[in-house]
């Protein structure tokens, strides 16, 4: 446990959470974070050939090793009970409670702390993650909440198909149920860190990332994870050339629902780290076609908007669930001509930052958040966490 306690925030830095990937939509105040385990013994451990993407860990070894050292007493009595007797191998459920079992300790031993200092913490477990919500109780609107998740570290290793990448975990999620004998031991393979290395650097993918998960939200497709999208863009960011994600965003954001819907068209959208697990699986057939339909939907009318010279915000805007303006034509007719009256002034200078110039002078909160690119300076926008420039000539903010 002393190495996971040294090694905990280097690996908080390195999961695979909207925040640390920077495609977060909503306040940053939800944290995934990876409590990873390091074995003082060598693991062998072995691919689950049921279930891609998925190992196993076989402690007979490690187990006989323990046994043979007196010094070991209370670490073999404590693995005695993670380890199934008949087959030797790591039991995924009992691995998590064991793991929950300390996070709770923990917990309770500072709570009396931090309650003194004004913080009410709470907590339950659930599949993967141990959920700590931590509330301000002098500022209601300061609420943050901690998914910690126990997983083992791998590093290094050819069970994982690509052993030169290195720092790859296990995270104790349940896989396929079938077959039964084996589905208790089943631990999923992930590498946080170079899934994050991915997607930096590459212009508008990340922009384009968070407008389609905002047409996800907006469409209510609920079991259409987080996860599911930005595996379809590590993908595609391998595949295509750095040249792609500096084209005009609606181009990028329009190529990868397009992308998006082929996958759900054909059923199968395989898992980054082994394309023999179709992610889709976790889906119903039912859950495919209404999540194609929609998305099919949604992709026949923003890809006809490409063709159309004049839009609105609202009509745009309509699609995402982005903060929501109520304003009638003439209102947004009368926003636009004042911007062209603006730009045509001797005295006035646009550019694209203009939104972060302190010399802006216009705090009108009655009007839309973008309108044709229109910008209101710095204190206005405080109040949004993210930003979509210049899609379909408008700028998109999110809370």
């Amino acid at each position: 446990m002393e190495d996971c306690r040294k090694q905990q925030h280097y690996y908080y830095r390195q999961t695979n959470c909207s925040c640390s990937n920077g495609v977060r939509l909503l306040s940053p105040t939800e944290f995934d974070v990876l409590m990873v385990l390091k074995f003082p013994f060598p693991l062998d451990i072995r691919p689950d050939k049921s279930r891609p993407g998925f190992v196993h860990f076989n402690m007979s070894n490690s187990m006989q090793e323990l046994k043979n050292y007196q010094n070991n007493t209370k670490l073999y009595a404590a693995m005695k009970t993670l380890v199934d007797y008949n087959t030797g191998y790591l039991r995924r459920s009992n691995f998590k409670a064991w793991m929950f079992g300390m996070i709770e300790a923990a917990v309770i031993s500072c709570g009396s702390f931090l309650y003194n200092k004004g913080y009410k913490i709470t907590y339950e477990g659930h599949a993967v993650a141990y959920n700590l919500y931590i509330e301000d109780m002098n500022d209601s609107n300061v609420q943050i909440s901690l998914d910690i998740v126990p997983a083992i570290l791998i590093g290094n290793h050819s069970v994982t198909e690509h052993p030169n990448l290195g720092n790859f975990i296990a995270v104790a999620k349940r896989a396929a149920y079938h077959p039964r004998k084996t589905y208790v031991n089943t631990f999923m393979l992930e590498n946080p860190t170079y899934e994050r290395d991915i997607l930096l650097d590459k212009e508008y993918l990340k922009p384009a990332l968070r407008l389609l998960k905002s047409l996800r939200d907006k469409l209510k497709l609920y079991r259409l994870t987080s996860y599911f999208i930005t595996n379809l863009f590590l993908w595609e960011a391998e595949m295509k050339p750095l040249e792609f994600w500096r084209e005009p965003i609606e181009i990028i954001f329009i190529d990868m629902l397009a992308r998006l819907c082929d996958c759900l068209n054909d059923g199968y959208l395989p898992y980054f780290w082994n394309n023999d697990c179709n992610l889709l699986d976790t889906l119903t057939p039912n859950e495919k076609q209404e999540y194609l339909q929609k998305l099919n939907s949604a992709y026949s009318t923003l890809n006809s908007y490409l063709c159309q010279p004049y839009l609105s915000y609202e009509c745009v805007a309509s699609h995402f669930d982005v903060p929501s303006q109520n304003y009638s034509d003439s209102e947004s007719e009368d926003d636009s001509e004042s911007e062209d009256d603006s730009e045509s002034d001797d005295d006035s200078e646009s550019d694209d930052d203009s939104e972060f110039d302190d010399d802006s002078e216009s705090d009108d909160d009655s009007k839309p958040p973008a309108y044709y690119g229109y910008n209101y300076g710095p204190q206005y926008y405080q109040q949004y966490n993210y930003y979509v420039p210049n899609f379909m000539g408008m700028n998109f903010y999110f809370y």
